[in-house]
């Protein structure tokens, strides 16, 4: 069927010189053609499928490789194309209303060493470290970032983009870079409880003594990037879709 379709969209591409193209011809230039015709069909980027996982609704962006068997995820998240989660034997957990960025690379736990194994066998998992990593609520990761071994990203975390993620990130820090570091903070604890009003119900949000802590211990002096600023129009685009998708909106 995927040879009949390369052929056909082949064909269509080329059908006004079809009389004249020679056997070189076609595998030179129709046969290519045919192939990224028919994967701009199947997994362009404009054809975002969307599963559901948990009673709620995921957009998986295709193509990408997923372990289902160890990994977790929980309604509105959105994983874009070219998303490798590796679980092995280890576990991953995306949490709700995360997203992941194109090309990003996810794997939970690492190899060691072993006498007698040679890498071509790691496969095997022999005394492999295998570890849950979690990714909470609210979460950016930019693209082509790799989160390894037993990292943890916070509550609405950003990850920026070709980042090295190998420790626990804290709730809503800005972090970038290869190893990855705290440059920024998200919101500051005044719009981090608003905005949680919205997100959350009031058994979910972080209270003000623990969000004080977490910026004394990780934010001190750190700038914040978010904003307050939310035209008419855009909040009116936001109150259909989450109507749309039937996502809570709490206050």
């Amino acid at each position: 069927m995927v040879v009949y379709k390369i052929v056909v969209l082949s064909i269509i591409y080329y059908s006004k010189n079809i009389s004249i193209m020679s056997v070189k011809q076609i595998i030179r230039n129709a046969f290519p053609r045919g192939v990224k015709a028919l994967y701009r069909e199947y997994w362009g980027n404009g054809n975002a499928k969307k599963y559901h996982v948990n009673e709620g609704k995921v957009q998986i962006q295709l193509p990408n490789s997923v372990y289902p068997n160890n990994v977790n995820i929980e309604n509105y998240v959105r994983i874009q194309d070219h998303v490798r989660l590796i679980a092995g034997k280890g576990s991953l957990v995306i949490k709700k209303y995360s997203a992941i960025g194109s090309g990003t690379v996810i794997i939970p736990g690492t190899h060691i060493p072993t006498v007698g194994l040679p890498q071509y066998l790691s496969y095997l998992g022999i005394n492999d470290i295998n570890v849950t990593l979690v990714i909470e609520e609210d979460c950016w990761i930019g693209a082509e970032c790799m989160l390894l071994n037993k990292c943890h990203i916070g509550r609405g975390a950003v990850v920026g983009a070709r980042s090295v993620v190998t420790k626990a990130i804290p709730p809503y820090a800005v972090v970038t870079g290869t190893p990855a570091k705290i440059i920024a903070v998200r919101f500051s604890i005044d719009q981090i409880m608003r905005h949680e009003q919205m997100l959350y119900p009031a058994t979910e949000r972080f209270s003000r003594k623990k969000l004080e802590e977490i910026f004394t211990t990780h934010y001190s002096n750190m700038r914040v990037i978010g904003t307050d600023e939310l035209r008419d129009e855009d909040f009116e685009r936001l109150r259909i879709e989450k109507e749309r998708i039937s996502m809570s909106d709490f206050k």
